[in-house]
């Protein structure tokens, strides 16, 4: 004879699965909850009320589930799996990155599992590792698109030009990302350079390194762009601005320097956790989370400074925001901002590490198109890359 609480929980279960299938992740949350209640601690019914908790952004509630299913079954690869996404959205990447080591031992032949675990290795900075995780999931799958471009991206990181722009070019060939992968071949074989990154490749970027922006930037590359810009700023001669924006703003590290500046202070970027660290900083009246183009050529604000500190390395066609710049700025206002300058006659070129170069004539003759006077420019280092410093361009203009 069977079983009714048996019988009950696995009928819970099996619809619990059903709504996780159809993607009806709270309805799969209930029917599972109701199947536990009946038999406790069943390994396979945690774990797919874990997928479920995860489906809904609830990792913190997912990752206990997960951690009694291990115990029950050390190996359970789908376990692993799922625990490493919930570390990862717990911003825990050494913890998630343990956890596919672990998975990879217990699944080798997984080639979603080397994957994973060589964008964790990449993330924490093992660009060697995350290459040997990217060769062990190619072995076991030759067409994995995006596995070619994040290899390109460690070959890249390593040094070893012509091969990443080999797996870039299998990634496309693949059918991965076109716009993305031809964006990186372009940096590194100097072809043609697209006026912007894909907007999504920047608003990832900046979300992933918001945590260690600040320590990164200041303490290992010796971010320097603030305190020069505000040095220009100060001597140009104007006293102080009744509305200034920080264009780019990311964590907000110019915000403390143009507050004393401005009466009022409004920041924009395209991250929502850099804005998240921008706004715990207390200096800014308004942040806005948009791209900057947008925002300039769309804003109801007025400003009498803009700045952009940094900013135009991830901007490559510049016309655009001296289009929204020169809309936005009361008649006298400034425009300061810095570049990496670009060798040549190119009005701009994205260089081997991703980022963009601007030619001076060409910034000179947007500048005039667009009725603002060079009021100061110099030459100096940005920040350091690998313990050499990068030199920039500072410019400052004024709105006639």
């Amino acid at each position: 004879m069977s079983d009714p609480r048996f019988d009950a929980a696995r009928d819970h279960f099996l619809a619990g699965l059903a709504h996780l299938q159809a993607g009806r992740a709270a309805e799969a949350e209930a029917a599972l909850r109701e199947s536990l209640a009946l038999l406790p601690g069943r390994p396979s019914t945690l774990l797919n009320l874990a997928v479920a908790l995860l489906r809904q952004g609830r990792p913190a509630e997912a990752l206990p589930l997960l951690d009694q299913v291990l115990v029950a079954e050390p190996g359970d690869a789908d376990a692993l799996g799922h625990r490493a996404v919930a570390l990862q959205a717990l911003q825990q990447p050494a913890e998630a990155q343990a956890s596919l080591e672990r998975l990879v031992q217990a699944a080798p032949a997984r080639p979603e599992a080397w994957f994973h675990l060589g964008q964790v290795r990449h993330q924490q900075g093992d660009a060697a590792g995350a290459l040997a995780a990217y060769e062990r999931c190619l072995a076991l799958r030759d067409d994995h698109g995006p596995a070619w471009s994040q290899r390109g991206q460690a070959l890249k990181d390593l040094g070893r030009i012509d091969q990443a722009a080999a797996s870039f070019e299998r990634a496309l060939a693949l059918g991965d990302d076109p716009e993305l992968n031809a964006y990186y071949l372009a940096g590194l074989r100097g072809g043609a350079a697209p006026a912007r990154p894909p907007r999504w490749y920047v608003q990832r970027l900046f979300d992933d390194y918001a945590p260690a922006f600040d320590q990164h930037l200041v303490e290992t590359l010796g971010y320097c762009a603030p305190e020069v810009l505000q040095r220009l700023i100060v001597g140009a001669g104007t006293a102080s601005f009744e509305s200034a924006l920080d264009l780019g703003c990311g964590t907000g590290l110019c915000g403390p320097l143009l507050r004393p500046l401005a009466a009022r202070l409004a920041g924009v970027d395209l991250s929502a956790a850099m804005l998240d660290a921008a706004r715990g900083r207390g200096v800014y009246e308004a942040l806005h989370q948009a791209d900057l183009v947008e925002h300039l050529m769309t804003t109801g604000g007025r400003h009498d400074l803009i700045v952009a500190a940094d900013v135009f390395i991830y901007v490559g066609d510049l016309a655009p925001v001296f289009d929204g710049a020169a809309r936005v700025l009361r008649p006298g206002g400034l425009f300061a901002f810095s570049v990496e300058p670009a060798a040549g006659e190119a009005a701009f070129v994205l260089q081997p590490s991703l980022r963009y170069a601007h030619g001076e004539a060409a910034i000179r003759a947007l500048a005039a198109q667009h009725g603002l006077a060079v009021t100061a420019q110099e030459r100096g280092a940005l920040r350091a890359d690998e313990v050499h410093p990068v030199q920039g361009g500072y410019w400052v203009l004024r709105a006639g």
